[in-house]
């Protein structure tokens, strides 16, 4: 079986490659924004989305397995990576890591609210972080470790909250269009977290997440899909994932029926998800609240 960090290059080009990719949308848009008409404008916000929801995927690599190893880059891409992706890093990286100790079960800061539908959940969590997002920072300044994490999350919100800010006071109309961007694109992201644990169960090692085994998502999302390989080890490379389900699905630590063949952006896994919380949501509501559920690795790399 696959171990911690194994197959993992010192840089990783091809996170690397999608995130220079960001980098150059970006420059062209400061750019040129004050020479172009609307229709360009909309257009260029349009593949802004499409580069982002791209870059989320390697910023949950680099917050598992870094793409870049020497210190100074690693540090460097941490906060670009949040800046592309509209979050504070050590925020997110903190909020994640929550998210794999509890498994979207009881304990996970991002679990669904009983009773809440798919659209709900992901505008609530699009919106928390830009317009009342107190309680969110309270549990992850807590869950800062050192000072310098600490340190880290007040200069990662100084990064990308100044940024925005900075561009809104400079040409209003980019700055407003790249908060607009971002809040559609992370609207989108905190959907897969639904579509990865659509039907999965958190008190059940076997059943922690939905695998996909597309090979379009998985070819250009670093193999995303497989996300009870993910969750079960999370700090095994991108590039390890697909050897290691078959291995899971093997020993019985996958529970067959949690693998499907289209990627969580396929329309018909959204009307899945969308039926599934809509199903549920009152059966959730009536349901009584128990302890914590078992937990599994939450400790990055």
């Amino acid at each position: 079986m696959p171990t911690p960090d194994s197959h993992a290059p010192r840089l990783d080009v091809p996170n690397l490659a999608v995130h220079a990719l960001w980098w150059a949308w970006f420059a062209g848009v400061l750019w040129s924004w004050s020479s172009w008409s609307v229709g360009p404008r909309i257009a260029a916000m349009v593949v802004g989305w499409a580069v982002m929801f791209w870059n989320y995927a390697v910023l949950h690599n680099h917050m598992h397995v870094p793409i870049a190893r020497p210190r100074a880059l690693k540090w460097l891409v941490s906060r670009t990576l949040g800046l592309a992706c509209g979050f504070a890093y050590r925020g997110y990286y903190i909020h994640h890591f929550n998210h794999h100790k509890y498994n979207d079960g009881p304990g996970d800061w991002g679990r669904p609210r009983p009773g809440e539908g798919a659209l709900h959940y992901c505008v609530r969590w699009a919106l928390t972080p830009w317009f009342w997002p107190w309680e969110a920072v309270g549990k992850v300044w807590s869950g800062c470790k050192t000072r310098g994490q600490k340190l880290e999350l007040l200069l990662d919100f100084a990064v990308v909250d100044g940024a925005l800010l900075a561009l809104i006071l400079w040409q209003p109309s980019l700055g407003l269009s790249l908060l607009a961007m971002l809040l559609v694109g992370q609207t989108s992201i905190h959907y897969l977290n639904l579509a990865a644990h659509v039907s999965s169960d958190s008190t059940d090692r076997t059943a922690l997440a939905v695998t996909s085994t597309s090979p379009f998502y998985n070819r250009y999302f670093f193999n995303a899909g497989y996300h009870q390989a993910h969750h079960l080890k999370p700090q095994v490379p991108w590039r390890a994932l697909p050897a290691l389900t078959e291995e899971l699905l093997r020993q019985g630590q996958h529970r067959p029926s949690l693998q499907a063949v289209p990627a969580p952006i396929h329309p018909s896994w959204i009307a899945r998800v969308a039926s599934f919380r809509k199903a549920t949501g009152h059966r959730e509501e009536s349901m009584p609240i128990h302890g914590p559920a078992p937990e599994t690795s939450g400790t990055p790399s």
